[in-house]
């Protein structure tokens, strides 16, 4: 059963990857992301208002900007991926 999660885990990855982050741009802002929940998670433990405040308005706000604004549209067009079946993979 762990084998089956952990394979489905590395598929449910792969396709993240594959079809959400080909962007360099989207990869830097989701760099910046991860380091501003590392920061976050820091301050937790001294101010937990500033951390969530700074945990979902920095972290949420620069992860989900590069998939609006950065992701290649012709990128679907070219691997014939539409929105419904990437959708459809995430489910």
């Amino acid at each position: 059963m762990f084998k089956d999660f952990m394979g489905q885990l590395a598929t449910q990855r792969w396709d993240d990857h594959r079809y959400y982050h080909q962007s360099r741009v989207n990869q830097t802002l989701h760099l910046v992301s991860a380091i501003s929940f590392v920061v976050a998670y820091g301050l937790l433990f001294i101010d937990p208002a500033v951390a969530a405040l700074g945990g979902w308005g920095v972290s949420m706000v620069t992860r989900q900007s590069g998939h609006f604004f950065f992701e290649p549209l012709g990128f679907d067009e070219v691997n014939q991926a539409t929105n419904e079946h990437k959708e459809a993979i995430k489910v």
